[in-house]
């Protein structure tokens, strides 16, 4: 316990003294969570947000450990570019203009970013069913409102840029069978990224001994992210605009 006090004594001074202009050069940063790297064609800048970051600026702490910068986002803010409220500490990627290498174009708070974020899938009656039922009556129109029941879909997002699953996880039996209705299939997901200033996420992979599959390229979903508050994120994928809702984490 002694050894964690004292390692976030640590990194708060860190971070006052690089974020105060003072002299103190961090080249390396030992503490994974502090690890925000550009993959390949990222044009990003990482870093950390410093005191000073306001509606108009944003003061960023480079990963490289350089001097604090400022930039202007008066032009992201209008155009709803900055994601989420960036807080001392948390880390950002910064897309700057090609204009204009002190201005923003768009800002997201990664910190804001994790978490747990859920929609709502309702689901259909199978066409079997609705062809062997006939003439419903209210005791069948009664079962089915019953099982009308919407389920949660989404994910966790991991400060590891790992993903947990939130929806179905048991495996089909044969009583699924004589089930009357269908839940649309849940797309399953390992990793996150921010890359270009949108979401990037990776797609689990089926483990079923040393298939082929696993030697084929992971594939990737990119989202653009509309918005983001407190608890609603919204996301544009390439078929659908999907709203989110923050799931509360059970104690």
């Amino acid at each position: 316990m002694r050894k964690t006090i004292l390692a976030v004594i640590a990194i708060g001074g860190w971070l006052f003294c690089n974020c105060s202009g003072k002299q103190t050069q961090v080249t390396e940063m030992n503490d994974d969570s502090l690890k925000v790297s550009a993959m390949t064609g990222d044009s990003a800048i990482y870093g950390l947000a410093c005191d000073g970051c306001t509606d108009s600026v944003i003061v960023l702490l480079p990963h490289d450990g350089s001097d604090p910068v400022t930039y202007d986002i008066l032009k992201a803010m209008r155009n709803k570019r900055v994601i989420g409220r960036p807080k001392i500490g948390d880390h950002l990627a910064v897309l700057l203009s090609q204009e204009n290498p002190t201005e923003a174009v768009s800002v997201v708070d990664i910190d804001e970013m994790k978490g747990s974020w859920v929609y709502q899938v309702m689901p259909t009656l199978k066409k079997s069913f609705i062809e062997n039922a006939g003439k419903r009556d209210a005791e069948t129109d009664s079962m089915i409102k019953k099982l009308m029941v919407p389920r949660e879909y989404g994910f966790k997002l991991k400060r590891d840029k790992q993903v947990s699953n939130i929806g179905m996880t048991y495996r089909p039996t044969t009583s699924d069978d004589d089930n009357p209705v269908d839940y649309p299939p849940l797309t399953r997901y390992s990793e996150w990224h921010i890359f270009n200033g949108k979401l990037i996420l990776v797609r689990a992979k089926n483990r079923i001994g040393n298939s082929q599959q696993d030697q084929q390229p992971a594939i990737q979903d990119t989202a653009e992210i509309v918005f983001m508050m407190k608890d609603s994120l919204q996301l544009r994928f390439k078929d659908e605009v999907r709203n989110y809702y923050r799931k509360t984490e059970e104690k």
